[in-house]
């Protein structure tokens, strides 16, 4: 599976067109003190800027970016023009960052790519072979007819503000803020591989994360009348209105 998996990601990052993609990372690591956190953080690359989003947002922009055999290299500037390098493996599914002392290691669990003008994420899954016609189960970003919840969004919106509470802890804090949530809208419009991408505390994230699981079956996505799944982004807002 290992071998698989490799062979996968190495023929992803060779295309031609690859030039932006986004990480999905649950923890990381500070190298200097060898510590790790739990924290939902996304990353934003492309060839102009990296993107790091832990509820605040760290930019940097590339001022130079190499191909190495099994990573991506970029010496970035950041706010303060300081120099700094950015290192992605896409074999070994990490992230650096280095500038001065700061040393942080972010462990990839899902990284989503551009194609053409599709947007489509790894998968782990062993390759096909390449003389089988085999059935499409990549997971789409964005495809011509997105999936819906049954009623649309002001039934999403309502079937929402029935079911998700404003935390105890949050309240007794005063936390407040956006809370996300993805999901895969398989093709027969179940929500499967729900992840909490971005949490506030205060028992917020849990909350939402309960109530996407607890949807009802969207209407699937399709693509050149197709079905696809669909990677989809909720967001929440708390304290709910």
């Amino acid at each position: 599976m290992r071998y698989a998996l490799r062979l996968i990601v190495l023929l992803f990052f060779s295309a031609a067109s690859a030039q932006s993609f986004t990480l999905f990372s649950s923890q990381w690591m500070d190298l200097s003190v060898n510590s790790v956190r739990r924290i939902p953080t996304v990353i934003y690359v492309d060839t102009h800027r990296i993107t790091i989003e832990q509820g605040s947002r760290i930019y940097l922009d590339v001022t130079s970016r190499l191909r190495q055999p099994a990573a991506f290299v970029y010496e970035v500037l950041d706010l303060n023009d300081q120099k700094c390098t950015a290192v992605f493996s896409f074999e070994q599914r990490v992230f650096d960052f280095y500038c001065g002392s700061y040393r942080i290691r972010y462990l990839i669990d899902s990284v989503h790519q551009k194609d053409d003008a599709e947007l489509i994420e790894v998968s782990d899954e062993p390759a096909e072979p390449a003389d089988s016609v085999a059935e499409d189960n990549r997971i789409y970003l964005n495809v011509e007819v997105m999936p819906e919840f049954p009623g649309g969004a002001e039934a999403l919106k309502a079937w929402l503000a029935e079911r998700v509470r404003y935390p105890a802890a949050a309240r007794r804090e005063g936390i407040k803020g956006l809370v996300e949530v993805t999901a895969v809208v398989e093709k027969d419009g179940t929500l499967s591989d729900v992840r909490l991408v971005r949490d506030i505390g205060g028992g917020c994230g849990q909350e939402a994360l309960q109530a996407v699981k607890a949807m009802p079956k969207w209407i699937p996505g399709s693509r050149n009348g197709e079905l696809k799944r669909v990677r989809i982004s909720i967001k929440i807002f708390f304290p709910p209105k």
